[in-house]
């Protein structure tokens, strides 16, 4: 319920509208996510120490307000029903990889057989993380600056709700 000052007074206190065919996480309580990647994913953002948004974030991510979300590569674009008639619109930006780290990690990856059979159904198998660490890089964000972020709402915290519960999807969106 964000409430901030501004030339114009402040934000009243609103309840989002009802999300039809959001993205509902399936944890709707305790932990968010119950798969390593969901628990790496979760612990970065908690040493981030974002804020009191992040558990706002996580409501809207168990009540499906999340409308639709699209992965790319270093990024994610989403729309989140808030409490206005438009849905917002979210974008993340992650810091990529450059294409030689990119190779080492695909060459270190495909000497291992298990792995890329794996990657191949749609997995991700916990084993990548010291991968990326053997080639000297990280498959998660090490700063929060690696993060970009920007949200069409009013709000002018960072994040806000809204990318708050992109990010808490995005812990559900690999399978491990």
């Amino acid at each position: 319920m964000a409430r901030w000052y501004s030339d114009y007074g402040y934000f009243q206190p609103s309840v989002p509208r009802a999300a039809k065919g959001g993205i509902r996480a399936q944890s709707q309580k305790g932990a968010f996510g119950t798969s390593w990647w969901a628990k790496q994913w979760t612990a970065v953002l908690d040493r981030f120490n974002l804020g009191a948004r992040m558990q706002r974030g996580r409501r809207y991510a168990r009540q499906g307000q999340v409308l639709s979300i699209d992965f790319g590569e270093g990024k994610i674009q989403a729309r989140v029903q808030g409490s206005r008639p438009k849905p917002y619109e979210v974008a993340i930006r992650v810091k990529t990889l450059q294409k030689d780290a990119w190779a080492k990690v695909a060459a270190a990856a495909a000497a291992q057989a298990v792995f890329a059979s794996k990657l191949l159904a749609g997995e991700m198998p916990q084993e990548m993380e010291q991968i990326f660490r053997a080639v000297g890089v990280s498959l998660f964000p090490e700063a929060y600056s690696d993060l970009s972020t920007d949200c069409s709402c009013p709000d002018y915290s960072n994040p806000c709700k809204h990318i708050a519960a992109v990010y808490y999807l995005n812990s559900t969106a690999t399978r491990s």
